[in-house]
């Protein structure tokens, strides 16, 4: 979904299908995705856990970042002191920084509260009304933790659903699935009619009140919707290896665009070209996705298969 979003900036200069339609969603679920995987039946390790932020997502932030810092700075004609500074503040990536500060410090309140809502439910709460707050606030925000403080509370959610999927799945049926769809599809209406911003980066949401709802619906029948799907190869191998397509997903859409322009193959305002140039991307990102897990697999925190 990141891929086509930028797919569409990069090769027609703006959004065909509206932000608001699906990118915030997309950002949300994967948020609320890593709180679920924050809760093991085998019980949660705070050692175990900040060595895995650090492993799988610090890390790769800045070797991917730094390695990007000077062909960034050169194709945005910045300057390139300036662009490293941007990897030391948290810029480079406003999503992956975000999400390792989230992650420390739900994993953080995970050890403190040993589990317990009483103390879980509060912070998170505080933490919402952090980012409502923050988000009206123009002074620097170092490690985005304006969108920290928004994804924490979604981590939480996505925590609380695994630890009580079991409940949550009494309520998966058909009918539910449906009644969700047109919560989703009633609530996109409204925004469009009311021109209600969803955007997360920067903050600029219009309506708290109807992200909130939106969000709530369309999380909750993405989960519900891929309840009906047995194991599929393709797309559990991107997700296995998501955090590097998000690095690749700037650089590789503006690549195939300025190659597509280039070819005299420019966007001329039909949609089957953005569809093309977004297969090349998907392509071209998944086999340097493959190279790197491949062949350098340290840099996001694996080891070496023989």
């Amino acid at each position: 979904a990141i891929l086509l979003d930028h797919t569409e900036i990069y090769y027609t200069g703006g959004n065909i299908i509206d932000y608001n339609l699906y990118v915030a969603n997309v950002l949300v679920v994967f948020f609320f995705l890593s709180g679920y995987l924050f809760h093991k039946d085998s019980g949660f390790s705070l050692r175990s856990k900040l060595i895995s932020i650090g492993r799988g997502i610090l890390m790769p932030y800045f070797i991917f970042t730094c390695t990007l810092a000077v062909p960034k700075a050169l194709a945005h004609g910045s300057n390139i002191a300036n662009t490293f500074l941007t990897v030391l503040t948290g810029e480079a990536s406003w999503f992956i920084a975000a999400l390792a500060v989230a992650e420390t410090a739900f994993a953080l309140l995970l050890w403190i509260s040993r589990g317990k809502w009483c103390i879980l439910l509060p912070m998170a709460t505080l933490s919402f009304a952090g980012c409502v707050w923050l988000s009206t606030c123009y002074f620097p925000l170092y490690w985005q933790l304006d969108n920290a403080c928004m994804a924490l509370p979604i981590l939480y959610l996505g925590y609380v659903y695994h630890r009580h999927e079991q409940a949550f799945n009494a309520l998966h049926s058909p009918f539910s699935t449906s009644f969700l769809l047109l919560c989703v599809v009633a609530m996109k209406i409204y925004e469009y009619e009311n021109n209600i911003n969803l955007l997360i980066n920067p903050i600029a949401v219009s309506n708290w009140y109807v992200f909130v709802i939106d969000m709530t619906f369309a999380t909750l029948f993405l989960v519900h919707l891929a309840k009906y799907f047995n194991s599929i190869g393709w797309m559990e191998w991107i997700g296995c290896r998501s955090i590097v397509f998000y690095f690749l997903s700037g650089g590789i859409p503006l690549l195939v665009s300025v190659g597509l322009q280039k070819a005299n193959m420019s966007y001329s305002g039909e949609y089957y070209q953005v569809m093309t140039a977004y297969l090349l991307v998907c392509l071209f990102t998944a086999f340097l996705t493959w190279l790197i897990y491949r062949f350098v697999p340290f840099i996001t925190g694996r080891e070496m298969q023989q």
